[in-house]
């Protein structure tokens, strides 16, 4: 945990048709045409932790594109984003899978900081409806660009103003349904059960591979008939109630009832059985050295097939010759890489300065001269 290698007894399915090296540095290791890659940027719970931001799934495809889309944006995972060294234009297109504070809470910083470090088209977003309009995505969507009118009006003149668009599709989450479609790709969107009708899981396909992501569930049949045959099921895992009464020495009636809207290890291997994907992640999970084991021990119980627990910046190669799980080599400090816009971007003017400012502002030679003027300082 927290090493350089992916935390699995199987780390390759499959033959790879070319090596891959023990760890993904992604300077030096660009996408493969016809590959899918997925990358774990957020692995943990609602409250983030240095070692594990909240939940968060990045799919790249090698399609002449190279688009790419993430799945959920909690707390954190846009840090371990900038760490992949990728081009923050192409950071376009969110799909949540449900409404917790731990998979949106970073929707705030793609849309807004992200803009000033060289986003420059719309942020599209899709997500599920609610029971009633007001628990649906695009109330959620609207509500957080709301939320962003003084960054966004701020900003005017040296970002885009396309920038300053968040564009949300709001589906049908009671259904099974293709919700995406576009350069060889296929996003399919199916219900699952949690806590409230809205949550939803998402299978991607690209150039007869697949990936499946659950988003949070109790164990269902509609998530299991989207895996059947997938290349990889990303999957949720709580530990248990009974371990983590016994990691905490605390009730474990509190854990029941967080562990009811979740997946035990267990059920988890059950639903790898069902749905038998190439290889399986666990997901979604507190991750202390104590847990891991007995968590992959349980899953085993059912599921005898390649198993990795996903921590931060685990990465998957999916080709048709194999399944490779590694870990990402991290870099603390990243510079933002815009990328290459794909249209001529707009700018509206600079908004114009209070009025009070000109008393106010210590000015320096660049402010001197670009916002007030030559006028002295009053004594």
């Amino acid at each position: 945990m927290g090493g350089t290698t992916a935390m699995t007894t199987t780390p390759v399915a499959g033959t790879p048709a070319q090596p891959y090296p023990d760890i993904y540095v992604p300077s030096r290791e660009p996408m493969r045409a016809g590959e899918i890659r997925v990358t774990v940027l957020g692995s943990g719970n609602p409250p983030p932790t240095r070692a594990q931001a909240s939940g968060s799934v990045l799919v790249e495809v090698g399609n002449p594109e190279r688009d790419m889309f993430i799945f959920d944006v909690g707390s954190g995972c846009l840090a371990n984003f900038m760490c992949l060294g990728l081009p923050i234009n192409s950071l376009d297109k969110v799909f949540l899978s449900h409404l917790h504070a731990d998979h949106t809470a970073d929707l705030i910083t793609l849309f807004g900081s992200f803009r000033k470090a060289g986003r420059q088209g719309p942020l599209h977003v899709w997500g599920g409806n609610g029971s009633e309009p007001r628990y649906g995505s695009k109330v959620a969507i609207d509500a957080i660009a709301a939320a962003c009118a003084w960054d966004t009006e701020s900003t005017r003149g040296y970002t885009s103003n396309e920038a300053a668009e968040m564009r949300g599709t709001e589906f049908d989450a009671s259904i099974t349904s293709v919700v995406y479609e576009a350069n060889g790709v296929t996003i399919t969107a199916f219900p699952v059960i949690h806590n409230l009708h809205g949550a939803v899981g998402y299978r991607v396909d690209f150039a007869g591979l697949s990936m499946v992501f659950s988003g949070d569930t109790h164990p269902c049949w509609p998530l299991v008939r989207a895996a059947e045959g997938t290349d990889l099921l990303i999957h949720e895992c709580f530990p248990s109630a009974d371990l983590l009464a016994a990691l905490t020495g605390d009730r474990i009636e509190r854990f029941e009832t967080i562990t009811a809207t979740h997946t035990v290890p267990k059920t988890a291997g059950k639903v790898f059985s069902l749905a038998k994907p190439r290889m399986a992640g666990l997901w979604h999970t507190f991750l202390v050295p104590p847990v891991v084991a007995p968590i992959l021990e349980q899953v085993g119980t059912a599921f005898d097939g390649p198993v990795v627990q996903t921590q931060d910046l685990t990465v998957f190669n999916i080709t048709k010759e194999a399944v490779v799980a590694r870990q990402a080599e991290a870099v603390p400090q990243a510079m933002a890489i815009p990328g290459e816009p794909t249209f001529e971007p707009t700018y509206d003017q600079r908004p114009a300065p209070p009025s009070w400012w000109a008393e106010a502002l210590i000015p320096d030679e660049a402010t001197f001269s670009r916002t007030v003027g030559a006028r002295s300082p009053r004594r």
